[in-house]
């Protein structure tokens, strides 16, 4: 055996194994991209099956145009009156949704939002991922045909 086929023997293996762990890599990623797609989107479906008065309001709220924006919230009792706030903010009250504390804790739990709690009323920061959310499933509904 000579030297040059030797070389390009190791060449070939070398750029083989490379190829196959590349193609491997990327496929894995994939697979584990899509499995959490499908696991958020199941999380998605059961949060909004547990708490559907609090996400269909907060799907309402989301909705138009001009308050796609905003990025807070309160949890008060209705007769409660917020001071000054320096953004603009949406208010879900605990007397109208008796499991809106749930929502809201389970909502915390998976990322969605993230407490930002000043003072004695409840704030959170709402995440992109809980719009992204409640924009897509509020079109998904829109797009869907109505059986008449």
């Amino acid at each position: 055996m000579n030297i040059v086929s030797a070389l390009v023997g190791f060449l070939i293996g070398t750029a083989t194994g490379a190829a196959g762990q590349y193609f491997a890599d990327k496929y894995t990623d994939q697979r584990r991209e899509q499995k959490e797609a499908k696991d958020h989107a199941r999380l998605w479906q059961d949060i909004e099956q547990r708490f559907p008065a609090v996400i269909a309001e907060m799907r309402s709220d989301f909705s138009p145009q001009e308050n796609r924006h905003v990025r807070v919230f309160f949890v008060p009792e209705s007769n409660t009156t917020l001071g000054f706030v320096s953004e603009p903010c949406f208010e879900y009250h605990t007397d109208k949704h008796p499991e809106l504390r749930a929502a809201v804790a389970l909502l915390e739990q998976h990322g969605f939002i993230s407490d930002i709690t000043p003072g004695n009323c409840p704030m959170y920061r709402v995440k992109e991922k809980l719009v992204d959310a409640l924009l897509r499933s509020n079109n998904s509904c829109m797009d869907s045909p109505v059986n008449p």
